[in-house]
């Protein structure tokens, strides 16, 4: 992950200005894109450490496309902005690469045996590709096995299964929280004075959540930054407000919270109501739309920025070239970064799906 962390950063920073500049066009109408990202050849499974290349990915034209291809995403919620980022993504490359498109969602982390069901239910509907975020790292893997000796395409997107796939498109939450604690860990070496910290990182058992933790836990092991508790808890800013109030009351002296997006909006709220808003500094895994003006203010002090939307255009356009027989990246991470108070106006709107968009869970 050392070695994946200063790829990562040595091509973000070195072309952030352009990383922001080319991450339009995002609509329909555009006949290709391009991305930095950093690429690998296809790990048998997620949990085979990353380490990649800088490439610049090149979507498909449109009119390279030779069929209307039909592709399913199972999804394990639809309830917050990040996932509504991936859900446009998804929606708008699918029509830009004229596919047709049926979304599933199964209503939240813990119902594994729904998302099992639907995953059947793609291969019952037709599909020639399925993009999963899947809710078990483990569980899928013979349903997976059997939908691609059948001839469908499966893209193990943003999670991470532990087992094979055609395709990855797996953001190294690793490399997130080692980014926050890096930070954090040069702010405060050893012998510069304690500094205590709660992690939120989501929801307890999920692959993302759990590699916020352990990237972020590594990066500050032997400076004077002490992780008071991890706090594990649902995605959503409601899950979060009681469990962020009950940190507030448990620990009165603390110094920082890091956590999702939804848990950093839900401590604003909290030191809003409490008058205390900049005596504990608040960094996210994740960026919200919510978050940017108390970026610029200061109220919060970083936040990853992770280019969501372009997840998922990733992965539809990956689904449709292995369909095509026109892969040449199978093993992709799009480039992510941290940002501040002093980058926040160079994060574009396509980080967000617009404020207007409505959730959209079939495309014909």
């Amino acid at each position: 992950m050392n070695v994946l962390n200063r790829a990562l950063r040595k091509h973000v920073f070195a072309l952030a200005a352009s990383t922001f500049a080319i991450a339009v066009p995002m609509t329909a109408q555009a006949e290709s894109w391009s991305f930095p990202v950093l690429s690998m050849d296809l790990r048998d499974s997620a949990a085979t450490p990353f380490v990649g290349k800088p490439i610049d990915y090149v979507g498909l034209e449109a009119s390279e496309v030779t069929k209307k291809w039909n592709i399913c995403f199972l999804v394990p919620h639809t309830t917050n902005d990040i996932i509504r980022a991936y859900l446009y993504g998804t929606v708008e490359e699918t029509k830009r690469l004229g596919a047709s498109l049926t979304v599933l969602d199964a209503g939240g982390y813990g119902n594994l045996d729904k998302q099992l069901s639907q995953f059947d239910d793609c291969v019952t509907l037709g599909a020639n590709a399925i993009l999963i975020m899947a809710v078990s790292p483990d569980a899928f893997n013979q349903k997976i096995a059997e939908a691609r000796a059948s001839g469908i395409k499966v893209i193990d997107l943003n999670i991470g299964i532990n087992g094979p796939a055609d395709g990855r498109v797996v953001v190294t939450y690793k490399a997130v929280g080692d980014i926050i604690g890096k930070t954090l860990a040069a702010a405060h070496p050893a012998g510069s004075g304690p500094q205590t910290a709660v992690v939120m990182p989501g929801p307890a058992g999920v692959a993302w959540s759990e590699d916020t933790g352990i990237g972020f836990n590594a990066a500050v092991e032997g400076s004077d930054v002490k992780v008071e508790k991890t706090v594990y808890g649902g995605s959503g800013r409601l899950e979060q407000q009681p469990l962020v109030e009950d940190v507030l009351t448990t620990y009165p002296d603390l110094n920082y919270i890091v956590g999702m997006g939804t848990s950093i909006e839900a401590a604003l709220a909290s030191l809003r109501e409490q008058g205390r808003v900049g005596e504990i500094k608040l960094y996210g895994s994740f960026m919200t739309p919510d978050l940017t003006e108390p970026l610029k203010k200061g109220d919060v002090s970083g936040v990853v920025v992770e280019n969501s939307i372009i997840v998922n255009r990733l992965a539809v356009d990956m689904a449709v070239r292995l369909l095509e027989g026109k892969a040449t990246v199978t093993d992709a991470v799009p480039s992510v970064t941290l940002v501040d108070g002093s980058n926040v106006d160079s994060i574009p709107a396509a980080n967000f799906a617009p404020a207007d968009w409505e959730a959209v869970m079939k495309v014909d």
